[in-house]
């Protein structure tokens, strides 16, 4: 019998799996298989705030959902991160029961 922790990673790799949900994505750097959420109606939905765009510049907000265990660091608020190259910035990171989820933004002309 599996252990409720040995469930959960066979549920990971799941969700994470290619033929599933998970896409490769370049993240920093680094090819993984993560869920990429860009949400439409400027909400953070993890967060449930709207997205404040500036005076002449649009901006948007991408989530992007990866296991722990695929990025060598888990990134900090603030820090300059790269999803397939382009440069965004971490608006938060949160990280539960293996699983990382960080929301980016990025300014826009």
């Amino acid at each position: 019998m599996s252990t409720f922790r040995e469930q959960l990673e066979d549920d990971l790799n799941v969700f994470f799996d290619a033929e599933e949900f998970a896409e490769e994505h370049e993240l920093n750097g680094t090819m993984c298989s993560c869920i990429v959420q860009s949400p439409t109606a400027r909400e953070v939905f993890l967060q449930g705030q709207a997205y404040d765009s500036y005076e002449g510049i649009s901006g948007r907000q991408i989530v992007v959902h990866v296991k722990k265990s695929e990025l060598p660091e888990i990134p900090a608020e603030g820090m300059t991160f790269t999803l397939d190259g382009e440069v965004m910035l971490v608006s938060a990171c949160v990280e539960d029961m293996g699983n990382i989820s960080i929301t980016l933004h990025q300014n826009l002309r």
